[in-house]
């Protein structure tokens, strides 16, 4: 598969951007993140059209918890899209790169009070209510500023989005939101619309991730449409917005087949629309969050290949484990959630891949990568590329085993910008006191 400007160029190497990978690898140091600059921000386009096209109101908002740095805070403002943050690091670090406030929402299900101040000094577009402590909280500190703050209350709908549990957040049973079920959603709307330091301006809900179906954004619509008329019902409010988070997946393996962005248009404006019609509601402007969806695809990693093994199997067979100079230290998803990923081999990308392997990294754990990877007979020293990881890699790297964090490179028509650079043994020790 390939995703993006991604190709095999004349020398049989993999090339994105415009860029050999293996010029890359030699230039910037593997692991390196890249990041197809040129479709990511044609994608970004896609995303803002798709929506506005059926809703001109709408709104899209990039969930930089999937992918940040400054570079591509920019990048998806200049496209036209607002961004959400999910802690005080990512909220100061879009105030560094230039975004605008008010196009900014803060989300969290536990935002301490720096958090709040922060965003109240900023000057946040949105605050995504999370918790009755929290608006409390929040309407004391906005208050004692002689401001009132424009939020959203984030609500759970109870909905199982058919996605895996770790990573789907729409049922009664979650940290997140406050549960609609239960009554407690309709509570919390008609203490917030009294206080006198919160402007509530309409309600939120996300579902999960990696979904690959329309019908839970449906059903989701439905859901709160029936909050929001027991909410006029019980207080007189009108909503002015509704957002449906992100969650929509991307395509890991041959056999996923997301939904495209048109369709996932349709199927949520028209749903929106539709269910407020047979409330006899107003329709309010609509949001969503997508960050999967936007940079997944059109991420990659590259490694060296160092050591190859092959050895008994359980079966009675043989297993040939290829090792990498990275692992779950920039790529924690295959050990968290069993995530599979797409391979190339990508010095040798032109040629026939017959060979089964079990991609390992070199951290002191089992550290599976991919668990069977088909590849051309690989040697040591040939370069890999793992497609898919522009989201959640590069955000949830860490320093086990005190590896250091890669560079991130964005490259577009021929030319690469290093735009993260890779941590340093110094880096490391100088937080050490000793």
């Amino acid at each position: 598969m390939f995703f993006g400007t991604q190709t095999i160029n004349e020398k049989g190497h993999l090339e994105v951007g415009g860029c050999d990978t293996v010029e890359l690898a030699g230039n910037h140091g593997t692991p390196l993140y890249v990041v197809d600059e040129e479709a990511l921000r044609q994608r970004c386009v896609e995303y803002r059209e798709a929506f506005q096209d059926k809703a001109p109101s709408a709104t899209v908002a990039f969930a930089t918890k999937a992918f940040l740095c400054k570079s591509m805070a920019r990048l998806a403002c200049e496209a036209g899209l607002h961004l959400d943050v999910a802690s005080l690091g990512e909220l100061r670090l879009v105030a560094e790169a230039g975004v605008a406030m008010e196009k900014v929402t803060l989300h969290g299900n536990y935002k301490k009070d720096e958090d709040l101040e922060a965003a109240l000094d900023l000057g946040v577009g949105l605050v995504a209510l999370d918790s009755t402590d929290e608006y409390r909280r929040l309407s004391q500190l906005a208050a004692e500023r002689g401001i009132r703050q424009r939020c959203i209350l984030r609500v759970s709908p109870g909905i199982d989005a058919h996605t895996l549990d770790a990573i789907s957040t729409g049922r009664n049973d979650t940290k997140f939101g406050i549960t609609v079920e239960s009554g407690a959603a309709l509570t919390a709307v008609e203490e917030c619309l009294s206080m006198p330091g919160i402007e509530l301006i309409g309600i939120h809900s996300h579902i999960g991730s990696q979904i690959l179906e329309l019908e839970p954004f449906q059903l989701l619509a439905a859901k709160l449409m029936d909050l929001l008329l027991s909410a006029r019902e019980k207080t007189g409010w009108n909503p002015e917005l509704v957002v449906l988070g992100g969650g929509l997946g991307i395509q890991y393996e041959e056999s996923d087949n997301p939904p495209e962005l048109r369709s996932l248009a349709e199927a949520i404006v028209d749903g929106i629309e539709r269910e407020a019609a047979a409330r006899g509601l107003e329709t309010p402007r609509i949001g969503i969050e997508p960050g999967r969806s936007i940079v997944g695809e059109l991420g990659l990693t590259l490694y060296e290949i160092g050591p190859i093994k092959t050895v008994p199997s359980a079966d009675g067979n043989t297993r040939t484990y290829v090792s990498v100079d990275g692992g779950l230290s920039d790529n924690p998803r295959p050990v968290m959630y069993g995530s599979p990923y797409p391979v190339i081999l990508a010095n040798r990308a032109g040629e026939e891949a017959s060979s089964e392997v079990r991609i390992s990294g070199r951290h002191c754990e089992t550290d599976t990568l991919v668990p069977r990877a088909l590849l051309p007979a690989p040697k040591s020293g040939d370069l890999l590329a793992v497609q898919c990881t522009g989201a959640y890699n590069h955000t949830m790297a860490s320093n086990y085993n005190f590896f250091y964090r890669p560079a991130v490179v964005f490259v577009e028509q021929g030319k690469a910008r290093e735009v993260v650079r890779r941590e340093t043994q110094e880096d490391l020790l100088a937080r050490d006191l000793g």
